[in-house]
């Protein structure tokens, strides 16, 4: 698996992919691919694979690559499942995540019974303590996918400090749902003007420079 992995970090992977040529021009092009940077974007659990790969790649690329062959990495934010940081996203647990082909009904009702709740057990020790916004899911989805930065900051204090409109659990999943349903349905009215043409052409073997 650290093979496979490591693979796609090399440009000679993809030599007609990034360099548009003909069967005699493969060399030349292999050369070409061969010298190009990589950027990769990963979370954190994919980072041992790549320190491989780091520790290596000189070896398998001309001695001439300005970077000795080794991928960068950006290590992007840990989105966890609706079940919280100790569970798992699967697509063979419906109530793990919410997918794109989910309805408005099925948004809804992941989000208000199966996103853990950083909330308090009860109304008193919510308006005196305020929610563990760390281990709030609502929350947490929030800052992927709320536009309004000032509008998550107010959230955010006012669910951390039990005040205000989104003082609560009920709240804020309320929030999530709103914001959901608008992105996925955004997103499914798109599809649907995927046709198979649209599919055969982007999945075809060209040249994307």
């Amino acid at each position: 698996f650290p093979a496979i992995q490591a693979a796609p970090s090399f440009g000679s992977s993809f030599p007609y992919v990034l360099n548009q040529t003909k069967e005699n021009e493969a060399a030349e092009a292999n050369d070409t691919a061969a010298t190009l940077g990589c950027l990769i974007p990963c979370a954190i659990d994919q980072d041992p694979y790549f320190r491989l790969t780091r520790d290596i790649a000189h070896k398998l690329v001309p001695k001439h690559h300005p970077l000795l062959g080794k991928p960068s990495l950006i290590h992007s934010k840990f989105f966890p499942p609706l079940q919280g940081a100790q569970g798992k996203m699967s697509s063979s647990d419906a109530n793990s995540a919410i997918f794109l082909t989910d309805t408005p009904e099925d948004i809804e009702r992941k989000i208000k019974v199966h996103a853990f709740s950083g909330g308090r057990e009860t109304k008193v020790l919510q308006k005196e303590l305020g929610a563990d916004l760390e281990m709030d899911v609502s929350y947490q989805w929030l800052r992927f996918f709320l536009e309004d930065d000032k509008e998550l900051e107010r959230i955010g204090k006012e669910y951390g400090s039990g005040t205000g409109e989104f003082w609560s659990t009920g709240k804020v999943k309320g929030k999530l749902v709103e914001v959901l349903k608008e992105l996925v349905g955004e997103h499914q009215e798109r599809r649907k003007g995927i046709s198979e043409d649209v599919v055969r052409e982007w999945m075809s073997e060209r040249c994307i420079l």
